[in-house]
């Protein structure tokens, strides 16, 4: 899927930190995809399960209050967080003004002071912040030109090289800002409490202080220790666009009571088996394609929606085959079918097929199970 091919781009890059954002709703932590550790804790109006972009996986609502998702293993305060040059990069869906700008994220070196923070202000432009020495001690930001969308998804991303802050809005360089004529380094705090903690969707701050809480979705926030080149972030920005792969599985069925005019009398099933084989919730659909004897093509049946949650499966039998409130056809079905159960995925799924067949007694004769391979195409075409 496309979502896929904008994170093996994101992998591709090393992040410190990868939080895709796709837990299951309920969940109170926030994984971290680079497999560092920094997994994020979840407090405050946060919801996960949201339908994310461009066919991928799902999002954080941040309720522009009081959600957070608070970098826990940022404490004691890891190297890998603490980067002297930066990216910072997100997909975000924002969902209007608040009194206050609003955090994508945030890594401070003492309350009120940010050590580096991507933002959404009133005005829907980005501004980002960083802590460095170049005369005393010194917030140097800068502001895009363009906005964020009202309510519709803007890929945001940030950089610093050392000497210029740069923007991009959907993977088009917005704004240039030089800092300085010499490189100089993102000051880092040395502490462990936990008011350096990287946050997400809003910043750190002591029980009862003032949030800056995003409001709106959050999806795929990405943190690197360098400044990626621009090339780099539209390659970013463009895999989500990828051509989407479909999956189909036609699988032979066999179901009813035979005379034997078309195949040997006997009483015959199948079942065909679905299974998940992925850590994320899948979405397919199964029709029933009916094949009449002599040359003579049956009727199609509606697609039917179905899924299934991690490694869960499925069985589409002879009961459900014959059953008009799971496949509509146009018209009234025979005792016994032949033809094809084919499902469509945007997935990759394990679909096996188990045939048996009944004697005028009822008792099994024939055994038989087949995998069925996939056939592949680009959705908009139908070429493999």
């Amino acid at each position: 899927m496309a979502i896929q091919k904008f994170a093996d781009e994101v992998m591709a890059d090393g992040p410190s930190g990868y939080w895709r954002l796709g837990e299951r709703l309920g969940s109170r932590t926030a994984a971290d995809a680079t497999g560092h550790g920094h997994n994020g804790t979840v407090t405050g109006g946060v919801t996960f399960g949201l339908p994310g972009f461009h066919r991928g996986d799902t999002a954080a609502l941040f309720d522009g209050m009081t959600g957070r998702i608070t970098v826990t293993n940022a404490v004691p305060n890891k190297q890998d967080l603490n980067p002297t040059r930066i990216t910072m990069e997100a997909k975000v869906r924002w969902d209007g003004p608040t009194a206050v700008q609003q955090r994508i994220l945030e890594k401070q070196s003492y309350v009120g002071v940010p050590q580096y923070s991507l933002s959404v202000q009133s005005d829907a432009h980005v501004l980002v912040e960083l802590r460095m020495r170049v005369s005393n001690l010194t917030i140097v930001n800068a502001t895009s030109i363009g906005v964020v969308a009202l309510r519709a998804e803007t890929h945001v991303a940030a950089t610093y090289d050392g000497q210029v802050i740069r923007i991009y809005l959907n993977g088009i360089l917005d704004t240039v800002k030089s800092i300085n004529t010499s490189e100089v380094d993102i000051d880092i705090k040395e502490d462990e409490s936990d008011e350096v903690a990287l946050v997400i969707g809003d910043r750190y701050d002591p029980p009862g202080a003032s949030h800056r809480t995003f409001n709106g979705l959050i999806d795929e926030v990405a943190l690197y220790p360098r400044a990626l080149s621009a090339e780099r972030i539209l390659a970013h920005y463009q895999a989500q666009f990828a051509e989407q792969v479909m999956f189909q599985y036609a699988a032979k069925f066999v179901c009813g009571k035979s005379a034997g005019e078309v195949v040997a009398p006997g009483v015959y099933f199948t079942a065909v088996n679905v299974h998940n084989p992925t850590d994320t919730k899948v979405r397919f659909r199964v029709k029933i394609a009916v094949a009449w004897p002599g040359l003579k093509p049956g009727p199609v049946s509606e697609f039917h929606e179905a899924k299934l949650g991690p490694d869960e499966a499925l069985e589409i039998d002879c009961p459900d085959i014959f059953n008009p409130e799971i496949f509509k056809f146009p018209e009234p079905q025979a005792d016994f079918l032949k033809g094809f159960v084919v499902v469509e995925s945007e997935v990759e799924l394990d679909v096996v097929v188990v045939y048996t067949a009944a004697d005028r007694d009822g008792q099994v004769e024939t055994l038989h199970t087949e995998r069925v391979p996939p056939r592949r195409w680009q959705v908009g075409t139908r070429e493999v």
